[in-house]
């Protein structure tokens, strides 16, 4: 799995990602769901491999990557378990994950993303990502440096609002089947609005 992106800003957290897997065998899906609603007020976004993300997340999947029934863990329920995976999943050290929670904590909208590298040398870390206030808007990329940088010039050339970010999102994917050969063009959207 390679690539996620979201957006959070005031009034929506909206996450895109790309639908394109690379089994261990060689063979390659390019329908393969990796953005989730979890429910009215959560969404996760998954990147890196495919077995470490289902442990990531297993409160929430199943082992074939569909949405585990009902939903009704809050923003901060579904940080904490995922939390406690990736402390497990740091200290094994043999785990690839780049994935992302982000949804509405009653406030605002905020998210983490959750990077574990088998790498040594590479520092594993989990990021706190809010606006600062109502007008700032926050950029989330989950893969290559690359694509967000392509991310920034598409909602530059778009705008900050849902179609204008899903715009940006389709050329990031454009662009970046030139160079990465682990995504596809088919991309997905999940949104949240602000309740209210």
């Amino acid at each position: 799995m390679s690539l996620v992106q979201a957006v959070i800003c005031d009034q929506f957290a909206l996450v895109c990602g790309e639908q394109q897997l690379k089994l261990s065998s060689g063979s390659v899906l390019h329908n393969f769901r990796k953005v989730f609603k979890l429910n009215e007020y959560v969404i996760i976004g998954l990147s890196g491999a495919v077995d470490d993300n289902y442990y990531l997340f297993q409160d929430y999947l199943n082992v074939d990557f569909t949405l585990k029934g009902d939903c009704q863990d809050s923003l901060e329920e579904v940080f904490d378990s995922v939390t406690a995976r990736y402390q497990e999943m740091s200290s094994q050290g043999e785990c690839d994950v780049f994935s992302l929670v982000c949804g509405w904590n009653g406030l605002g909208f905020e998210a983490k993303t959750f990077f574990v590298n088998s790498d040594p040398a590479v520092r594993n870390r989990i990021t706190d990502v809010a606006p600062e206030h109502a007008q700032d808007a926050k950029v989330i990329s989950c893969g290559d440096d690359r694509h967000y940088d392509n991310l920034i010039a598409g909602v530059n050339r778009y705008g900050a609002d849902v179609y204008g970010i899903q715009r940006a999102f389709r050329d990031v994917l454009a662009q970046g089947v030139m160079f990465d050969d682990f995504i596809d063009k088919n991309a997905q959207f999940e949104l949240i609005r602000r309740p209210g």
